[in-house]
């Protein structure tokens, strides 16, 4: 708590409730991730808490329960976090701690990835890497959208997790070409060949959106296989963007979430809460893909 610093102007100090973990968290230890800030560094770009302090123009967060997105180095694995109120979101009643922690980055993602890709309802989307955070948020919030979902993922009990969440199709990575011919569009936290090879899976005028690359960087593309279906290739990295260049349009997608949870439209799949200790064995894990849906850090009790 000492290392944290006091907050200053248009800044709050607050209680760490419980953080959500990522993948991103993994690539930033890695020092993989495209954004790569100095050591010391502390992960945890996800949380939900209660301001504590507020510095000058912020005094009225003091006492908020809030989902917040630190900027690093200062993430969130630890008991406070100081942040600029400007990316602050207070957190509604009938939303508990542990679910919002669960919301920022995954299902922020997945919107906007479907946002960017101008889904519409009646289209049919490929959701790689379907049983993890991101991909469960895709899935959710793409059949929210009227659309028909085909998910990937590396094992059956994970295929199972896909159709739970409503993918109407769940395929082996080795087996989803036969399955997803001419689909409207593709999200892709994976990477690698698996991006590659999605592109012959576009329909015309197919949009496919990465997200991610779990699985390393993807060979070169050849712009011709996008010229030939009239396809984009989008990239979104919210985290790294958004809350700062696009905060009234985050803030908007932040409702939305908060009434879909509320109503019980949207289910994070929380599949582990852990104690802060156990955080460093998590997030090995979620690094050697041993993880399904979401691992949740509880930093106190207040976070039950």
């Amino acid at each position: 708590m000492d290392d944290d610093p006091l907050p200053g102007a248009g800044q709050v100090q607050v209680a760490v409730h419980a953080v959500g973990l990522n993948f991103l968290d993994v690539s930033l230890c890695r020092g993989e991730y495209p954004v790569r800030p100095e050591p010391p560094m502390t992960p945890g770009v996800e949380a939900s808490g209660r301001v504590l302090d507020a510095g000058p123009g912020a005094e009225h967060l003091i006492g908020e329960h809030v989902v917040v997105c630190p900027a690093l180095p200062h993430g969130a694995l630890g008991e406070t976090v100081t942040i600029d109120a400007s990316l602050v979101v207070v957190r509604p009643p009938d939303v508990d701690p542990i679910t919002a922690a669960a919301l920022p980055v995954t299902y922020q993602t997945a919107w906007f990835a479907l946002t960017r890709a101008r889904l519409q309802p009646g289209e049919t989307v490929l959701v790689h890497a379907g049983a993890g955070g991101v991909g469960t948020a895709t899935i959710q919030l793409a059949v929210a959208r009227g659309a028909r979902v085909i998910a990937t993922a590396g094992s059956g009990d994970k295929l199972d997790k896909c159709r739970e969440f409503g993918a109407v199709e769940a395929v082996l990575y080795d087996d989803f070409e036969d399955a997803a011919r001419d689909v409207d569009v593709v999200v892709d936290p994976v990477g690698g060949d698996l991006l590659s090879r999605s592109l012959d899976c576009l329909a015309f005028e197919g949009r496919l959106v990465s997200v991610g690359m779990a699985a390393g960087p993807p060979p070169p593309v050849d712009p011709a296989r996008l010229i030939a279906r009239n396809a984009d290739l989008i990239g979104v990295s919210w985290g790294s963007r958004y809350p700062w260049a696009r905060p009234v349009e985050v803030r908007a997608a932040y409702d939305e979430l908060f009434r879909r949870c509320a109503a019980g439209e949207l289910r994070p799949p929380i599949t582990r809460v852990v104690s802060l200790s156990e955080a460093p064995a998590a997030l090995a894990d979620l690094a050697a893909r041993r993880t399904t849906g979401k691992i949740i850090v509880r930093v106190n009790e207040e976070a039950s």
